[in-house]
Parts: structure tokens; sequence; C-alpha cells
């Protein structure tokens, strides 16, 4: 049984029970109210489901809905008053315009005009207005995010954005992927350009506190290393001595090498570029002879060049890079909803809640029940559907299936799961209980 702990635990229960005697006492022809809550405290706006809202979204309500009688109430229940102020009459939808005579009844044709959402109050106010999530992704990483030829973009950065805007919207297609450059990734988050930047982008204490970040969690547990071509006879990085290493400017790839050069006593030259498309252009054309990035970006930089089995990636792992999605710190209710997306996705694969199952109407097991259950209840907190982490896995897979279809054995780029397999199979994968 879920147990709701707390104050406001007992401020939503108690506003769950009000509003539903109040639509039992609802007068006939009276706007339909279901679900009215206190979702954001006793302070905050009564909340309700109407019938135009779309899954997952609530409509404000009078207060008077959730268990609450204002002070001016006996003003607002005299029909004379409502008149004279233009008001709407108690149980009118928010936002309605009242009618105060015949002769300026609307015109026939024009419906009358309600609000369906609050003024936003937070990116998930505003992305569901907007009525798609925008999402920061690589400009071209196979694997992660990378166009087809007929323009549709794929990888397991752009599957995660898909559950994010099945689990708040409905439909893993409600999402616009915003290709940045490395340079430009964090002011395209902090100018509102993007809703949520999930383009391998490595999790470090100073771009949350430095940059006013909040990292959703790890999506992708990656490490730098380096690319040589075969020729060179190269088996190990401790050979680099002599040779020059191209890597990408103002990342912390570039700050890792020099440290691990100097570390080693390796002289080696580097050649920084701004751009890691400029990077693997010089790569390619025997500008430098070495190439540095996380492991996951030098697999598929290797599947594109034109004969990818002459080339090498050398078996040292220098760094550890926590690679996942990012939003601007501020909005804890957005952040939270981002993280226990991603979270979402590994407990499903733990618990073995997959795309065919969890988009079947057979019943699921009680492990996946559990978790789809648990994850509803805390989900509405969040203004999230009962049924939000079930609509992203049939959108887009568990974990493991997003996996296995981008960078897995069975993909282009042929890698093992290693470290991100689950924690109970070998790997560090692993993500909070969600009930």
């Amino acid at each position: 049984m879920i147990r709701r702990r707390g104050a406001a635990g007992r401020d939503l229960a108690a506003g769950l029970a009000a509003g539903a005697l109040l639509l039992a006492m609802a007068p006939a022809g009276a706007a339909t109210y279901t679900l009215c809550a206190m979702r954001d405290g006793p302070r905050g706006p009564c909340t309700c489901k109407t019938e135009t809202d779309t899954v997952g979204q609530f409509s404000v309500a009078p207060k008077s809905r959730c268990g609450i009688t204002p002070p001016d109430a006996a003003k607002k229940n005299d029909p004379a008053a409502s008149a004279q102020t233009g008001a709407p009459a108690q149980g009118a939808p928010v936002g309605a315009v009242t009618a105060p005579a015949a002769d300026t009844a609307p015109s026939p044709g024009i419906p009358e005009q309600t609000a369906a959402l609050p003024a936003a109050r937070g990116r998930l106010d505003a992305v569901r207005q907007r009525g798609k999530i925008l999402c920061g992704v690589n400009t071209g990483l196979l694997g992660f995010s990378a166009r087809t030829d007929s323009g549709v973009w794929t990888g397991l950065d752009v599957d995660y954005c898909r559950a994010l805007a099945a689990a708040t919207l409905g439909s893993a297609d409600k999402v616009e992927f915003v290709p940045l450059e490395t340079n430009v990734r964090f002011d395209a988050l902090k100018e509102g350009k993007i809703d949520v930047l999930a383009r391998n982008t490595t999790w470090t204490m100073d771009r949350e506190v430095e940059l006013g970040l909040s990292f959703a969690g790890v999506l992708y547990f990656d490490g730098q290393a380096f690319m040589t071509r075969d020729e060179r006879g190269f088996v190990s990085a401790q050979q680099l001595a002599g040779s020059k290493v191209c890597v990408e400017s103002g990342t912390t790839t570039e700050k890792n090498m020099a440290y691990y050069f100097k570390q080693h006593q390796i002289e080696a030259q580097a050649m920084t570029l701004p751009t890691r498309a400029e990077v693997l252009e010089a790569y390619a054309s025997g500008a430098c002879d070495t190439y540095s990035s996380d492991r996951s970006a030098l697999f598929s930089d290797r599947a594109s060049l034109p004969e990818p089995m002459q080339h090498t990636i050398l078996p040292e792992v220098i760094s550890k890079e926590p690679l996942g999605p990012v939003v601007l710190k501020g909005d804890d209710e957005w952040a939270e909803i981002v993280r226990w997306t991603l979270a979402g996705l590994i407990n499903a694969e733990e618990v073995s809640l997959d795309k065919a199952s969890a988009a079947s109407s057979d019943p699921l097991t009680d492990d996946a029940q559990r978790l789809v259950d648990g994850a509803g209840a805390s989900g509405a907190k969040l203004r999230l559907d009962k049924t939000w982490l079930r609509t992203a896995v049939a959108g887009v897979g568990n974990y493991g299936e997003m996996f296995e279809a981008n960078v897995g054995k069975g993909s282009p780029l042929g890698m093992e799961r290693g470290l991100n397999a689950l924690w109970k199979r070998g790997g560090i994968l692993t993500a909070p209980p969600m009930w």
C-alpha cells in the first residue's frame, strides 16, 4: 500500500476528498471538475481536471473546489455582485467570459473563451503551452544524436528526450531537436532556447556550482581515450610521445589530456580546434595522427571513417565522464521530472518493463505494475499523468532497449554494455527506487 507522509500529503488527500464531495454536490450544468487538489500546498492554487485538459494537464479552479472557502465567498456567491464585477459565477471555468446582459452575448459561432492552462509558472507550463519540448543535442554523433538521410533524429540522447516528451506531453513525438556545438550548449540553456540539454555532457561540480546547472543523473558512463591509425603501430597511450594529438577546445577532454601527459611525462603536441567536426576532419586528413575524446565519440567517429578498421582505440581510459541530461537550476519541478524520467527508464529495465509490455493492454508483472503505480503516485505531485512512466517506456523502450538499439552490439558502434550494464549484471548503472 502506498502511503502519503507529512503535511503536504495530508493536504493533498484532504483536497482530493473535498473535491470529490463537491463534484457530487455540483448542480446540473456546472463545469465538470475532477481530481481537485491543492497540488502546491495549502497556499497554492486549486487545480482540477476538466473535459478540455490533455494528458498530464490541470486547470486552475476556485479554491472552493478543494474545500477552501475564501473570506469574501459570500460576496462571490451573490449573483448581483457577480454581475456588477463581471466576475464568473462560482462553478464557471477559470477565465470564462461572463456575458453581463443579453444584448452583449457572444456572437454565434464564437466559442466561449476559457483558460485551459494558468499563466506559465515554470518550465513544465511553458512546455505544455508550446506543445513540444525543445531538446539540445549534438550536431551529429552517431549512436547518440544523428540524423538519418531522411532527416529523422536517432540516438541514445534523442531517445531520452522522446521519453521525456512522452512523460510530460503524452507522446514521444512532441519534441524538437536543436543541434548545438560544444561552445554554445550552455548559453542555449541559459537563454531559454532549449528546455533540456541532452548532448553527451559531462557532469562536474564546476558546471553545477559555477554555471548554475542541475544534472539529472547519468545516462551514459564514459571515459576519455585515444584513437590512432594502425600504421603508427601504437598499442598504448604511453607511446604517444612525439605524436600530434587533435582535441576539441574548451572541453574537459582538453584539460584531462594535458594533465595526463604532464603526469606521465609524455611530450606530445596538442592541436586544439573549436568543434568536433573540425577535429575529426583534421584527423581524417592526417593533420594530426591521434585523436582524443570520450570513448563513445571515438567509436562513433571511427564508424564514419572510410576504413574504420584501420584505426585503433587504445586501451587506456584516462578519465571518468558521467554524461547526462542538464537543466537550469531554479525550477525544482522541471528538474525532478527530468531526473525521474531517466531513473524510470533504468528502473524499467530492472523490472523487465519493456516497450512491448508497456504498450500492450495485457496485465503487467507484479514488479512492473509496482513500478508504474509508484511512479504514478509520486508523479501526481509533479503534475504528471498516473501512467506517465508506462507511456514513456511504450514510446522508446527501457534503458537496455535504448542502449542496444543505438550503441550496443547490434548497432553500427558495436559497443559492449561494460560499465553501463545494470548494477546486478556486472555494471555500475543504477537508479533510486520509485516506490
